[in-house]
């Protein structure tokens, strides 16, 4: 295949960069924020190229490829799908997701919670997470338009743009009995509410953005209340903990919902989020409720051990790990004991959302530990997560589930770069960058010979027909990787040449005796 161009690119290092993900300055709490941007985008395109390309039933849709019935969608991935599109400024992809929504999963007032792999909806009735970060989505794309940032569009299903498509979702929630008379948020259309909530569909700074959106606003400053006040009777709130579900009195609501698990005693996968939705409360608006929370889940996972403990708890079991030998096998093969997951999981995951904790209330020392501990979970490809589980555990691309996963730690990578933040605040009011913290991550590595992290430019390339020369004044050892994180070449000296060089996104690096180079390369 002939190499028709190269086109260098800058790789986070411990040097300066532009990404392709929404850059608005902003005075949040930051971390390693170049090395965070570069990972966003790239796993942004990760998502793209095996969630969406690969579907023709319901094409545009984020899929599931390794959910009970593989190749589904769900409308939490919409919701998912249009806030990373956003924050990834990917208005393309933000419109084709959210076409496809409203082609395929609109049902008149709600998005229709499941569609099958054959392109039918098997799941009927409203997710009301989706709906809300549906609606958040659609009235930040409308900021951006109105200060010239993205181009105006109109739906293809609807004769409306997104700011329109926003107030029917805020409307409906309400006329539909997504949230209560009395202001509880439910888990569906009808559906709970007065008797069981999902806590960790709580969102109360989207409830502010929707207080001044809505002409209504007053209602959604109810919403922010009642929220705070059934989390404070979370029976794990001293721990910074609450169940998947509860009801709002506090007491146990048992098994119920998508994620049924340990009789709804633990926090599980759908609790963790709450630590993410709150703490973006607590750094929009500082919210004082919101930070008495995290203070208790951080002061928690740090007790446990701090960014290394980053997993999924016992509630009742006062801040027991979930037990040992505790396995999923409904999202793999059932037959296969190597595919198998524990429900037990220290993964980008678990470490993304714990790292929100820190980045909202936490000090410097918390969030440089979050950062490098996630980092562990990044190897510079497509995807958050290891390619092979270094400790010779489980946590590697055969056991992750490739959508939710990827999804909650793209969530804590952005809030650590600052990339989550307020559009309408960061456009309306306007606030100097504030430089944020530096881990191993982004610092030169000091050692015995001082190495150093170099730029991506002292790495000369050359087009020499079907190959790439890589030139370097010193010798060094050169390695060669792919998107995915696999080595595909290695060499020795002050040259390397790349006789195969198929299309696609490389990272070249080279290390000599005192200085690590690297340099990302696409070929097309």
């Amino acid at each position: 295949m002939k190499l028709s161009k190269i086109l260098p690119l800058c790789i986070a290092g411990a040097f300066s960069s532009s990404f392709a993900v929404l850059d608005l300055p902003n005075a949040q709490p930051k971390v390693d924020e170049s090395y965070w941007k570069a990972a966003l985008d790239s796993t942004w395109q990760g998502l793209v190229r095996r969630n969406i390309n690969p579907y023709s039933a319901g094409k545009g849709l984020i899929h599931r490829p390794k959910s009970e019935t593989p190749g589904d969608a769900v409308s939490e991935a919409v919701g998912y799908g249009m806030l990373v599109a956003l924050y990834a400024n990917d208005q393309e992809h933000f419109n084709s997701i959210w076409d496809a929504a409203n082609e395929k999963m609109w049902d008149g007032c709600y998005y229709n919670w499941q569609m099958g792999p054959d392109g039918n909806i098997s799941g009927e009735g409203a997710a009301t997470d989706a709906e809300e970060d549906v609606a958040l989505a659609l009235i930040f794309a409308d900021k951006l338009v109105s200060a010239g940032k993205w181009q105006p569009y109109t739906s293809t299903k609807f004769n409306y743009g997104y700011a329109d498509h926003a107030k029917k979702i805020l409307d409906c929630m309400w006329s539909s009995q997504q949230i209560t008379s009395s202001g509880i948020l439910a888990p569906g259309a009808g559906w709970g509410g007065d008797n069981f909530v999902n806590p960790g569909y709580f969102s109360p700074a989207w409830y502010k953005i929707f207080a001044k959106f809505d002409s209504n606003g007053d209602r959604w400053n109810m919403v922010v209340d009642k929220t705070y006040e059934i989390l404070s009777k979370s029976p794990g709130y001293s721990m910074g903990l609450i169940p998947d579900w509860m009801r709002p009195d506090g007491n146990w609501a048992g098994s119920l919902g998508y994620n049924a698990y340990f009789n709804s005693r633990a926090f599980f996968k759908d609790a963790i989020r709450i630590l993410w939705r709150v703490a973006i409360d607590a750094v929009w608006f500082d919210e004082s409720r919101a930070k008495d929370f995290l203070k208790n889940s951080l002061a928690f996972i740090n007790s446990k051990g701090g960014a290394a403990a980053s997993n999924f708890y016992q509630i009742e079991k006062a801040g027991e790990l979930l037990p040992a030998d505790d396995i999923w096998t409904d999202f793999n093969d059932s037959k296969n004991e190597s595919t198998w997951r524990y429900r037990r999981e220290h993964s980008h995951l678990t470490v993304g959302m714990w790292s929100t904790a820190a980045l909202a209330v936490g000090e410097s020392a918390d969030r440089i530990a979050f950062s490098e501990e996630l980092g562990k979970f990044y190897e510079g490809g497509d995807f958050f997560g290891n390619a092979v589980d270094p400790t010779g555990g489980i946590e590697d691309t055969l056991h992750n589930e490739m959508y939710f996963d990827q999804f909650l730690a793209w969530f804590g990578a952005s809030m650590m770069s600052g990339t989550f933040m307020n559009v309408i605040d960061a456009i309306d009011n306007p606030k100097a960058a504030t430089a944020g913290d530096s881990s191993s991550l982004t610092k030169p590595v000091i050692g015995i010979a001082h190495s150093r992290i170099k730029a991506s430019a002292d790495i000369r390339l050359t087009h020499m027909g079907n190959a790439i020369l890589f030139t370097l004044p010193e010798v060094a050892e050169w390695s060669l990787y792919d998107m995915n994180g696999h080595k595909i070449a290695e060499a020795r000296g002050s040259n390397f040449l790349w006789q195969k060089g198929n299309q696609g996104v490389y990272i070249i690096k080279a290390r000599s005796k005192g200085t690590s180079y690297m340099r990302k390369v696409a070929v097309r």
